[in-house]
């Protein structure tokens, strides 16, 4: 029998181990009770652990991970990536739950986002969250992965493809951001993102400024819709733009939002309207600005070599053979239309889009049943023969 001194070490390892958790649920040990079953959200599994990494110079990073389901067979594992670049992954979840009877989904908080804090000296750069992304898939054992993402964590999906296209399955693309960069030079200036001119050879000049014309009507209607929503929740006057005529582009927050709770309610309802093709769903959304680290774009944007990067995820799309599913709204800033994302997938191999009506970037929110079953067949689809 261990001594008292020789079991106390014991104790603080089971301590420590107890509240940093592990990557993987242990083996049973033979002759030992059954393990504690996960806990659940809405009867879903859900397992939640943290990854420990370590950059080239030296510096350690805990990214937050958490699974939702199960896997039905295998290669039913899903990486999914949030948008930001420095949002979270919370906002997904309600995406994922419906079909986590089917699959196994693992989210996380990239570098430098809510749950995943990378202090100095770590560094926040496209390269090191495509390195962290790899990481998570050793973590999994995982030999491929199957990549949902949405938002702007398509554009990690395409950096991962480029850097390690044999590790890739297949890539479920929603709400995407247009693949490529749109950094042309004097001599030869881009209208558009690298993938548009090359998918269409004919954009033009004007054609571009057709599009920054919709985007900025688009920025109208969702003032139009914030306007109404928040006079009809009695945050603003109704009779608001008689009093403050548009030309005079008033601060309404300043205005007449003075609580903290009136403030909360405006931001929710303003970012509802961006979103979604209504706005009136406001209240679905959760969290506020804390959820989102506008510091991680920053960086991520003045890296010198990150547009050259992002211009190699296009042509690693553009010769990935595998499958992949876009989906998008209507009404979503990123291709209103869709416009040009249906010229983009004529020019990847095993591509297809699936347009859903009146819906804005957070599809899910404006045609929930609509795009579940667009997930379900894009997930099929990616995961057929694995």
């Amino acid at each position: 029998m261990p001594s008292r001194r020789s079991a106390l070490p014991l104790v603080g390892v089971l301590i420590v181990q107890t509240i940093v958790g592990c990557a993987a649920r242990p083996s049973p040990i033979e002759g030992a009770g059954k393990p504690t079953p996960l806990p659940t959200e809405d009867g879903v599994p859900v397992n939640q652990w943290y990854m420990n990494t370590k950059d080239a110079d030296g510096a350690k990073l805990q990214h937050y991970i958490a699974e939702y389901g199960i896997e039905s067979k295998p290669g039913h594992t899903i990486i999914v990536l949030h948008g930001g670049w420095g949002s979270e992954h919370s906002y997904l979840v309600p995406v994922i739950k419906p079909l986590a009877g089917e699959y196994r989904f693992v989210l996380y908080d990239q570098r430098g986002s809510l749950r995943s804090p990378a202090n100095p000296p770590a560094k926040i750069t496209y390269a090191n969250l495509i390195e962290d992304l790899d990481q998570l898939r050793q973590r999994l054992g995982l030999e491929k992965v199957t990549l949902m993402a949405h938002s702007m964590g398509n554009q990690l999906a395409y950096g991962y493809l480029s850097a390690h296209p044999d590790r890739v399955a297949g890539l479920v693309l929603v709400g995407p951001v247009l693949p490529g960069s749109d950094s042309g030079t004097a001599e030869a200036p881009r209208w558009a993102e690298l993938s548009v001119m090359e998918s269409w050879p004919g954009y033009s000049e004007a054609q571009s400024k057709e599009r920054d014309a919709r985007l900025e009507q688009w920025k109208r209607e969702c003032t139009d819709r914030w306007t109404r929503i928040a006079a009809d929740e009695g945050l603003i006057p109704r009779d608001w733009a008689t009093q403050h005529p548009p030309e005079t582009d008033p601060d309404l927050q300043a205005l007449y939002l003075k609580t903290d709770q009136q403030k909360t309610m405006g931001w929710r309802i303003s970012f509802t309207a961006v979103n979604t093709y209504s706005g009136r769903n406001w209240r679905q959304t959760l969290g506020g600005m804390v959820f989102y680290n506008q510091d991680v774009a920053q960086q991520i944007f003045a890296e010198p070599d990150y547009y050259s990067m992002v211009d190699a995820g296009w042509r690693a799309l553009r010769s990935f053979r595998g499958p992949v599913r876009v989906i998008i709204g209507t009404h979503d800033y990123v291709d209103f239309g869709p416009t040009l994302w249906p010229k983009v997938v004529e020019r990847i191999p095993n591509a297809h889009l699936d347009t859903i009506q009146n819906a804005g970037h957070s599809i899910w929110m404006d045609e929930p049943e609509a795009f579940n079953r667009s997930l379900r067949s894009a997930l099929e689809a990616v995961t057929a023969g694995r």
